[in-house]
């Protein structure tokens, strides 16, 4: 086991010696070197300073579900980190496809200030990040769901349920499907463990990075609300 772990350490220190050749360190936003995010382009990350309903659209108190559409999703509310832009856009790329995941780090000061700007967070809410279907974690070699969560975690003392919802079946990327095309995709891909159950009166926070047409959180929140939690919120680092 000692032989394992050694050479899973010294794996993850050669990739991550490979990707700093490849990907050298230069600022997502406009290419100067020494940094991910320069001085200058930092002020273009701005915080999501909006409080929608994530179904229609309509102002509603801290992201929660308006009363309109509480029939049509599972969802109690969506919290948003960063408003969608370039240079966020860039981040959550880089990380999620050129693997820098050092940009999350880089990021904890805009996750501080969001959370200071919003007093109604609470540090009993459950963290469970969206999962990776296996075959994809060993692509990836990580889970930036999970990531952030830790973000989360390190700052606010929420407690972290990794292995709550399971992803059962791989899919197909996303990125470039209609939103029909999301919703079949993603359909009966997750699965709670009930070996790892939490209190089904506490609030489960699902974390993701991205929520574009919110099918992949509408799918985890309704196997959350069938399985018997009664609050489950959203949130993600960007609003597609």
């Amino acid at each position: 086991m000692r032989q394992f772990s050694t050479l899973k350490v010294d794996w993850f220190k050669f990739r991550k010696i490979i990707l700093d050749i490849i990907f050298p360190i230069r600022c997502v936003g406009c290419q100067k070197e020494g940094r991910w995010i320069c001085e200058r382009c930092w002020v273009g990350l701005k915080l999501y300073n909006y409080s929608l309903c994530p179904i229609c659209g309509l102002e509603s108190k801290n992201g929660s579900v308006c009363g309109y559409c509480q029939k049509l999703t599972s969802l109690d509310g969506l919290s948003v980190i960063l408003e969608k832009n370039n240079l966020s856009q860039k981040l959550i790329h880089f990380v999620k496809y050129n693997f820098v995941v050092d940009i999350l780090t880089v990021l904890k000061p805009q996750f501080i200030e969001y959370f200071k700007i919003n007093p109604w967070w609470r540090d009993f809410f459950v963290l469970v990040p969206v999962p990776l279907h296996r075959r994809r974690l060993l692509e990836r070699g990580f889970n930036q769901s999970q990531l952030i969560a830790q973000i989360i975690s390190e700052i606010k003392g929420n407690k972290i349920n990794p292995k709550l919802l399971q992803k059962i079946k791989y899919n197909h990327h996303q990125v470039g499907l209609s939103a029909d095309k999301r919703r079949s995709n993603i359909i009966d891909s997750f699965r709670v463990s009930f070996d790892l159950k939490e209190d089904y009166h506490q609030t489960i926070v699902i974390v993701d990075d991205v929520y574009t047409t919110g099918s992949t959180m509408e799918e985890c929140a309704r196997v959350l609300k069938e399985a018997g939690y009664q609050k489950v919120w959203g949130l993600v680092l960007i609003r597609g």
